[in-house]
């Protein structure tokens, strides 16, 4: 029986993980953290897992938050291009599902324990792991094996962090709609987020500011939080109250507050496509996915559910594979992955700069009805056809097209 080890417990490393067991595949998962520390820390990142992704969790059967205070069943997205400010709203069909890794992932490595998995918690050489696997797959983004995985060069556009951060969870912000995300295109400035979020200590909101470098929302993400939290509160207030007034409104002042110390994460993040697969000393391989291979900006909200489907797809290709799982199978078996990764690049890239013509359009087009709005938004489970849609004017006009004749 073949082998596999998973490196890394992130969303990638764990489905994956639990999809090669459901096949009967032989798989031992490495973790650096045990699942208290998992459970523990810093907010690492903010998850919106689409319907999709909720499929195969679904299938995995570990999906356990169908509730209201993990969900965002609506968007409300307002648009600043110049002088003009395009609003529409959009309901999400189904909801996106929003819950904390350090709730999700311990959550799933529970779960593939109870069905008899095997974790193995520190951190070792991955030449030394190989030696007791057939494969070895990295989802563990850290130092050492991107230097496992060097970046690929024709496949990553940028040099440094496009978007510097300031996204922390709070408590006193209310809502226009209940369960509802709101979302602020400021043009050439960034972005600002609100979105309700499922935490450890319960319902809460992530407010995030993403900020195009050297404008006027990067100040907040230098501000500490911890060694002057009057400062930064008030910092984050007056941003509010010039690019989102109407947020800012909805605030009370009284109980805003993170929902504890270090609740926020802040800095930038450099978007980057990695090499797919590494050959090992020993003659084996290694393949790379989640952050391990691709980086992407959060702004369009794909690293987890890009995870997710990679797990899954790398999964049954494991399982169909008729021969070894040497260099030709990694070198295959990735660029199979990328064939649906580069569409989600492309998209998360494009998102980072200004928006051309034919994408202004498509915004006026949803501002004045409400089935383009929502087409698009829900276009955000299917990143293939989102990056169709958007990736040229032709591709625009066929997406506006369906609604002229209905």
């Amino acid at each position: 029986m073949s082998s596999i080890g998973i490196v890394g417990t992130g969303i990638s490393g764990l489905q994956l993980a639990l999809r090669l067991q459901q096949l009967g595949i032989d798989v031992t998962v490495y973790s650096a953290q045990d699942p208290d520390q998992l459970a523990s820390g810093r907010p690492r990142n903010f998850p919106a897992r689409f319907g999709a992704t909720q499929q195969r969790e679904a299938q995995l059967g570990v999906f356990d938050w169908d509730f209201a205070d993990a969900q965002v069943h609506r968007w409300d997205v307002a648009i600043q291009a110049g002088p003009q400010e395009l609003t529409f709203h959009a309901d999400l069909r189904p909801p996106s599902s929003v819950v904390d890794f350090r709730v999700y992932l311990p959550h799933l490595c529970a779960k593939f324990v109870e069905r008899g998995g095997n974790v193995v918690v520190g951190e070792r050489p991955i030449t030394e792991l190989a030696e007791r696997h057939d494969l070895m797959v990295v989802a563990n983004g850290d130092r050492s094996m991107r230097e496992l995985f060097p970046r690929h060069e024709t496949r990553s556009v940028f040099d440094g962090p496009q978007r510097i951060l300031c996204s922390g969870l709070y408590f006193g912000i209310s809502e226009e709609t209940p369960h509802s995300l709101d979302l602020f295109l400021l043009a050439g400035v960034g972005e600002i987020l609100r979105m309700p979020f499922y935490s450890p200590q319960g319902r809460a909101d992530v407010l995030a500011f993403e900020a195009v470098p050297g404008g006027p929302l990067e100040a907040i993400s230098h501000v500490d939080s911890e060694a002057d939290p009057e400062a930064f509160y008030r910092d984050v207030l007056k941003l509010l109250g010039e690019f989102a007034p109407g947020l800012r409104e909805r605030i009370d002042t009284q109980a805003f507050s993170l929902i504890g110390p270090g609740e926020v994460a802040q800095g930038g993040i450099t978007p980057v496509v990695r090499q797919g697969w590494a050959s090992l000393p020993d003659g084996k391989c290694a393949l790379a996915i989640g952050d391990a291979w691709i980086t992407n900006d959060p702004l369009t909200a794909q690293g987890a559910n890009l995870g997710s489907y990679t797990a899954f797809e790398l999964a049954d290709l494991i399982a169909k594979a008729s021969g070894p799982y040497d260099d030709q199978f990694c070198r295959e078996t990735s660029e199979q992955l990328w064939a649906h990764a580069r569409d989600v690049v492309d998209w998360s890239t494009a998102f980072l700069g200004p928006p051309p013509p034919h994408v202004i359009g498509l915004f006026g087009a949803a501002a004045a009805d409400k089935r383009v709005a929502e087409a698009f938004v829900n276009n955000f489970n299917d990143p293939v056809t989102m990056w169709q849609t958007l990736s040229s004017p032709g591709g625009t006009e066929s997406f506006l097209a369906g609604f002229r004749t209905e």
